[in-house]
């Protein structure tokens, strides 16, 4: 009989004891440039914290990370604890994972995904069906709908189709809907983070934004990348939906995959979520608006509605309980990493690591001597690439600080430049810390870590390649 190899019992200890060597033989390395030795430590935990992503898992690697840092940085540790886990966005993960496990066991996500599967215009049409799926991710994602959301109803619609999990067509899937959604939730620049983005710009390009512009460069932007990525899973990736056209109408509408009570009830409670969370972001002057956004904020307001999620009863039993969905529907590796990436990725555009005014004296001089076009390219790629390792609006800031100031000067536009680099900043997937919403790809179970990484390398090479030609086209008519 073949004999299986034998995992070295001690190889997690091993790798953890690795990594605090490396992050402290990391923090005695002399800074460059205006880099401070708190600096130093964050990139070397940084570092660290990833490979423990890898080698370990995800829990133990944030729990470690955060206990090493304070250590090596001399920060306060009670400033990391409450700074990670007190996080915002990291609470409105752990109130809205519990929602979507309520969602899934009501039988809504299914029915929602059977629904879209029996529609007379996709119905066996495999590769309409996942080009329409992948637009409509990007547009309810766009009106603020959660990531998370879009991705438990991708989850269904491979589940409802036959795809089991960690295969070749389930993950390539679930990373392209990712894209799509996580993306296009930068459309719409108010009430997030973009707004503070186009500050910046304003501030560097001494000029307004044309926010009319910039959402309808990324409206278009969005809806030819999911093209572009269905090419790719069907012609590169060679993945084969054919499942899809294969299904039975009357396998996916009989009496069991009818919506009951329970998911009548959670479609309703999702909506009124989703209403919350888009109404301030389109129309801020309401007085309901400034509530909901000023007083209430998207956070508490997610948990409001986990609040009547779990006090609704229907025929005498709740929809889920609340012990139930807090124990089954939170994804801890999620939940963790996203709160430590978060935490350094804010340290590392402050002011007290030096890392950003370092990156930034860096870059400032590569663009020397290159034709217009060229310097367009070259900043998108820079940026692309940059913002997979490091903190998403910091790269942006960082290489507008460094091209828009040369603009009139190769004959670009500003606004053209300054549009291009902000979109190009927002891929940051490659780690978790790239961006908020990277521990929502990384944190995912059901998709092995070789084929997230195969499949998100080719996206974002066809990401690269069409904003590029995007922000020719764009400077030619500006």
């Amino acid at each position: 009989m073949a004999q299986t190899k034998k995992q070295n019992p001690y190889m997690m200890l091993i790798h953890l004891v690795i990594g605090v060597v490396v992050a402290f033989a990391f923090s005695k390395i002399t800074p460059p440039g205006q880099i401070t030795p708190m600096g130093m430590a964050l990139i070397g935990t940084f570092l660290v914290t990833n490979y423990w992503f890898i080698t370990i898992d995800m829990i133990t690697g944030s729990l470690a990370s955060m206990v090493m840092f304070p250590l090596l940085s001399g920060v306060a540790a009670g400033g990391v604890v409450t700074s990670t886990l007190g996080n915002t966005t990291v609470w409105q993960m752990l109130v809205v994972l519990p929602l979507i496990y309520a969602l899934k066991k009501s039988g809504a996500t299914d029915y929602l995904a059977n629904w879209m599967m029996t529609r007379k215009f996709m119905y066996g049409k495999s590769t309409m069906f996942v080009m329409i799926f992948l637009i409509l991710a990007s547009l309810i994602s766009a009106l603020k709908v959660h990531t998370l959301v879009v991705l438990a109803l991708a989850e269904g619609v491979m589940t409802a189709a036959g795809y089991e999990e960690r295969t070749k067509e389930h993950d390539a899937f679930m990373v392209a809907t990712f894209f799509a959604s996580a993306l296009a939730s930068n459309v719409i620049p108010y009430g997030s983070w973009i707004a503070s983005f186009i500050t910046s710009y304003e501030s560097i390009a001494g000029e307004p934004l044309d926010t009319a512009l910039y959402m309808g460069f990324g409206i278009v932007l969005n809806i030819v990348l999911d093209i572009v990525y269905v090419l790719v899973m069907k012609f590169i990736l060679r993945c084969n939906y054919s499942k899809l056209a294969d299904i039975k109408m009357d396998a996916v509408k009989g009496e069991e995959h009818k919506l009951s009570k329970k998911g009548k009830v959670m479609l309703i409670l999702f909506l009124v979520m989703i209403l919350g969370a888009v109404i301030p972001a389109l129309f801020r002057n309401w007085a309901v608006s400034k509530f909901l956004s000023g007083t209430l904020t998207t956070a508490l307001w997610f948990t409001a509605c986990a609040v009547v999620c779990f006090a609704i009863r229907i025929d005498g039993e709740p929809i889920v309980s609340a012990g139930e969905a807090m124990k089954n529907g939170v994804a801890w590796p999620m939940i963790l990493s996203a709160a430590v990436m978060l935490y350094y990725a804010g340290l590392v555009g402050g002011a007290d690591s030096g890392i950003r005014p370092t990156l930034t004296a860096a870059f400032a001089g590569i663009f020397d001597g290159m034709p217009g076009v060229l310097l367009l390219l070259v900043a998108c790629l820079l940026t692309v690439i940059v913002t997979g390792f490091f903190s998403n609006m910091a790269t942006g800031v960082i290489f507008m600080s460094a091209t828009i100031p040369l603009a009139a000067a190769f004959n670009l536009a500003p606004l053209a430049l300054g549009v291009c680099i902000m979109w190009a900043s927002m891929p940051g997937f490659i780690t978790p810390g790239g961006t908020g919403t990277a521990p929502y790809l990384h944190g995912l179970t059901s998709i092995t870590k070789k084929n997230m990484y195969k499949y998100m390398l080719a996206f974002l090479v066809a990401f690269l390649v069409i904003i590029l030609i995007f922000g020719a086209v764009m400077n030619i008519i500006l």
